[in-house]
């Protein structure tokens, strides 16, 4: 390498190292094209790449890396990351292992590994992999950090959950102890305490110590926009939504009224997708740049997206949803605007002190729902979401099992994490109840949670398991087919559908749901109050098996109910009161902080 090379590849690690990897990446690509087989910039372009989901180009970059150094230990992390995130798994796994062979202590290696278990619910694995490499480096704050997040995603019991969820409080008392400044959350963690929220309990505090935790730990997350504190709002309301789930996704479906509607006279609406694929960027710009002042689609780092939204200047930055994956939490521990909101694309509070509302509805809201939140709760009259059908048409769909004509079928369209050990055996006794019943779930993201599950029913349910039956990962209109196919719907208990019971409304099932503690089991119950429809709505787990076996075997009574579905279900889908109810709360909480 010569001088003006070895110049080059030091500012690009500076680069690198401090989290500008656009400037990095673009020096990577001049000393490549100088030097096409320089291993450090194959390498390390090739780990930006994959952050920024070009997994392809990661993939070229680091197969010519191992082409020239077939035992280098980043590359071969990288490759396995790579693979990984192009859900070949098993493949990642003997990479990630070759490098951990020939470099047994490479903490950045070790962390890589346990993620991969950690998504594949691996999690006795993954804890002890944690605990043997904290004894080796006691003083790595980010094994520790995992340590805390760490939870199954199919439990294998209650004792299971019960335990994991003791060991986390421990865990997260432990690091509120330590001492620790770190550079970047989302290179060091990558995740978030997304699966706390299917136990049943009430997170805040746990959110809120994480959130603490965090901002001690990674100093650059305390930082306010320039344009903040100076009492002023814009003529016209500028108001910013966020999400990377922006696209054919449920949190478009759910919000796109709103983004839409707002009135031009009023706001100046800007849109924020980090991460977007071509493809959902060319449906984002599509649906909604004929309505919106702007979209954007920042690199998915906290600098590159928290730059872009500071410079709009915003009076309102809102969150479709914090919590379900690390961007978006991590950037909502920024001021970026004069208030920011969060509502129920996740519907957990976020625990962390800049977001200042929590955007709800009373209609799905317990009495003492203020204490569940760190936000202030704004509970709408009406419903918080003002949706629009998207029935496509309906193909036919061969099922992967003997479907006999009298089979009564009851589908659960949850994801299956959403499925509690307590849930089991509702199923199973709906299932007693009606000899002729069969219930559909739909396959995991991830193979092994399906495996997971079953191993569950075969041991907690095994006179039943046999009618319970899985179907592959569905198109949307597969998806709508089955639902058109299933005779009842079942909700899940603790943490129920919000988009799933639209849909199915829509279509005039019916909907048997148990309204749990909290928002997250609550949402179907909410859009029933709005119907003025109760008798799908369950008090105990023994009615919820009885109302789904009733209107499952009696095809009179279910067709009455569905009649009553279908004449209702207009008051779900025709409405704009969440759009004008929103436009009046954004005007209020703008007007309030003018007189301040």
């Amino acid at each position: 390498m010569n001088l003006k090379h070895d110049k080059l590849l030091k500012k690009a690690l500076k680069f690198h190292s401090t989290g500008d990897i656009i400037r990095a990446q673009n020096l990577y690509s001049e000393i490549l094209i100088l030097e096409p087989n320089n291993l450090i910039a194959l390498v390390n372009q090739g780990a930006i790449f994959i952050d920024l989901m070009f997994l392809n180009r990661a993939i070229r970059n680091l197969q010519i890396a191992l082409s020239i150094s077939p035992m280098d230990v980043d590359a071969l992390n990288n490759y396995g990351n790579a693979l990984e995130k192009l859900g070949k798994t098993e493949k990642a796994f003997d990479y990630l292992n070759q490098a951990l062979r020939l470099d047994k202590n490479n903490t950045t290696v070790v962390k890589n590994l346990i993620m991969i278990m950690l998504r594949q619910s691996d999690y006795s694995l993954a804890l002890e992999k944690l605990n043997q490499h904290i004894k080796l480096n006691p003083q790595n704050r980010i094994f520790k950090l995992l340590k805390a997040l760490s939870l199954p995603i199919i439990p294998e019991s209650n004792n299971i959950l019960y335990k994991a969820r003791k060991r986390q409080k421990k865990a997260i008392n432990d690091l509120s102890k330590i001492d620790a400044k770190l550079l970047d959350p989302l290179t060091d963690i990558g995740i978030t305490n997304f699966f706390s929220a299917y136990q049943n309990r009430n997170d805040k505090n746990h959110q809120v110590q994480l959130a603490k935790i965090f901002r001690e730990f990674y100093p650059s997350l305390t930082y306010s926009a320039p344009h903040l504190g100076k009492n002023q709002i814009s003529k016209k309301i500028r108001i910013g939504f966020i999400s990377t789930f922006f696209g054919k996704h449920t949190i478009t479906k759910l919000n796109q009224v709103l983004i839409k509607g707002l009135n031009k006279n009023k706001f100046e609406v800007f849109m924020f997708c980090p991460g977007a694929s071509e493809k959902n960027k060319k449906y984002i710009i599509n649906e909604f740049k004929p309505h919106i002042e702007e979209i954007y689609f920042p690199i998915p780092t906290l600098n590159e997206t928290k730059t872009l939204i500071k410079d709009k200047t915003l009076d309102i930055l809102y969150y479709t949803d914090i919590g379900m994956e690390p961007l978006t939490y991590f950037l909502a521990f920024y001021k970026l605007a004069t208030n920011q909101c969060v509502t129920w694309g996740h519907p957990i509070t976020s625990g962390i002190s800049t977001v200042d509302y929590f955007i709800s509805s009373e209609l799905s809201e317990p009495e003492n729902a203020q204490e569940h939140y760190s936000e202030k709760l704004v509970q709408f009259p009406c419903f918080s979401v003002d949706y629009r059908p998207a029935i496509t048409n309906i193909k036919d769909v061969k099922f992967s099992f003997q479907k006999e004509p009298n089979n009564n079928i009851y589908f659960c369209p949850q994801s299956l994490f959403k499925i509690h050990p307590d849930f089991d055996e509702i199923m199973a006794e709906i299932l007693r109840e009606d000899k002729n019943g069969i219930i559909i779930l739909i396959s995991g993201q991830n193979p092994k949670w399906t495996d997971k599950l079953i191993n569950r029913f075969n041991i907690n349910i095994p006179d039943v398991r046999s009618r319970i039956h899985f179907l592959p990962r569905l198109s949307q209109e597969e998806y709508f087919a089955v639902l058109s196919e299933s005779d009842i719907i079942l909700d899940t208990i603790y943490f129920g559908g919000g988009n799933t019971s639209y849909e199915a409304f829509a279509m005039g099932k019916i909907v048997i749901t148990l309204p749990g503690k909290f928002l997250r089991g609550r949402l179907t119950l909410g859009l029933y109050r709005k119907m003025s429809i109760i008798e799908p709505v369950a008090d105990t787990k023994s009615q919820f098996v009885k109302l789904a076996s009733y209107f499952g075997k009696n095809k009179k009574a279910r067709q009455g109910l569905e009649e009553k579905i279908k004449n209702k279900n207009s008051i779900l889908f025709n409405s704009n009161d969440a759009l004008t109810t929103h436009e009046e709360f954004f005007l209020k909480i703008c007007a309030e902080y003018k007189k301040l």
